[in-house]
């Protein structure tokens, strides 16, 4: 039996959210006059609570607000290593660390499973010790440049563990020969936290969720 742990990035592993701080740390260094739609994008976040558009065309909108259409793919390394730096130096939380660090030792395989862009969240898991990210994939042109289109879907709730079960699969092994354990932030991850041996939902709570054990790793 082999011990599998799948971690979600943004206030599991992360203290803070990285998307909307990736796409001002992005247009400070392409075209800072970008920063000048922020009360946009903010309306933006605002109609999506309010359920009138998807997540996909929200992340789109907002690539396509402070990026462009299209990044030359070396300047996009360039800001996704410098990102990934700043990141993981000052962004991730002390128990993310412990945890994770606790894992390494015990020899668990580590995937982290996110609805972050690729852009980023690869380089973050790798930082980390990693053996594999699943995160929100951009199309990308012939030369590799990115494009500010989503390809297929955002990583998120019952797509996550589809993606999950095909990486399994892919890497030659069988669900039954895996202990899974799972760490999220928040119950739209739902499907995996059910799907795993052991849950565990991160945050501030005072109670029990579900049958998922609770983890404060501030």
């Amino acid at each position: 039996m082999r011990n599998l742990s799948i971690y979600d990035l943004d206030r599991t592993i992360t203290i803070r959210p990285t998307y909307t701080p990736f796409l001002l740390f992005a247009a400070r260094r392409l075209q800072p006059w970008r920063l000048m739609f922020l009360p946009i994008w903010l309306a933006a976040m605002v109609g999506y609570k309010a359920g009138l558009y998807r997540r996909v065309s929200l992340k789109e909108f907002g690539m396509r607000l402070f990026v462009g259409t299209r990044v030359d793919i070396v300047k996009m390394a360039e800001i996704t290593n410098a990102f990934v730096v700043r990141t993981v130096n000052h962004n991730i939380a002390p128990g993310a660390k412990k945890a994770i660090q606790a894992d390494l030792e015990k020899g668990s395989m580590l995937l982290m499973a996110t609805a972050a862009s690729e852009l980023y969240a690869g380089g973050i898991a790798k930082a980390l010790g990693f053996d594999d990210c699943l995160s929100t994939r951009q199309v990308r042109d012939a030369n590799g440049d990115a494009i500010f289109r989503i390809l297929g879907e955002n990583n998120y709730g019952a797509e996550k563990l589809r993606r999950i079960d095909t990486w399994i699969l892919e890497q030659g092994l069988q669900r039954e020969e895996l202990r899974v354990t799972a760490y999220s932030d928040h119950a739209s991850d739902a499907p995996l936290l059910n799907w795993a041996d052991k849950a565990v939902l991160v945050g501030n709570y005072n109670a029990p969720v579900r049958n998922w054990e609770t983890a404060n790793w501030r």
